[in-house]
């Protein structure tokens, strides 16, 4: 029974993360103090979190000097009580990607986020990804289970 419930939870924090548009980043200002910022997001190929970055903005710049980051996703957009609705907490470090995998990962980002091809080819932004290395799924009050990142990517 047990398995079935955690199979059950993570295709759902699965689904999250993969239909989920944004997401608030946590990153570590240089004084130490926290800095939580909305983000858009996408997916790679494995799954794991794809964000398209300015390279001046005060998150980047955090994430550049100390890579580790959080990243909230939450499906609460059409449940009355915000509380109840699932909740995809991702702990790990941000990283750039290279060339190749920029290319592999651009057209999944702008099939999400249309807008974004502006941010892509004009502006300074770059593509990270999250490297996931732990996970706090909440399903709703005492709906929760830890998970990993073998849980959340697709082996390749």
């Amino acid at each position: 029974m047990a398995s079935t419930e955690k199979k059950q939870s993570i295709e759902a924090a699965r689904d999250l993360l993969t239909q989920t548009r944004a997401g608030a980043l946590g990153s570590i200002n240089g004084d130490g103090s926290p800095l939580v910022t909305l983000v858009a997001v996408a997916t790679m190929e494995d799954g794991a979190p794809l964000l398209l970055l300015s390279q001046i903005a005060a998150h980047t710049q955090n994430l550049l000097r100390e890579p580790r980051a959080s990243l909230l996703l939450e499906g609460t957009s059409n449940d009355p009580d915000p509380m109840t609705a699932p909740r995809l907490s991702l702990n790990g470090l941000i990283v750039a990607l290279d060339k190749g995998q920029t290319i592999a990962a651009k057209p999944r980002f702008i099939e999400k986020h249309p807008g974004s091809v502006t941010y892509d080819t004009e502006l300074d932004f770059h593509y990270y990804r999250l490297a996931i290395e732990s996970a706090r799924f909440n399903q709703g009050f005492g709906r929760f289970r830890k998970l990993g990142p073998s849980d959340l990517l697709i082996a390749g």
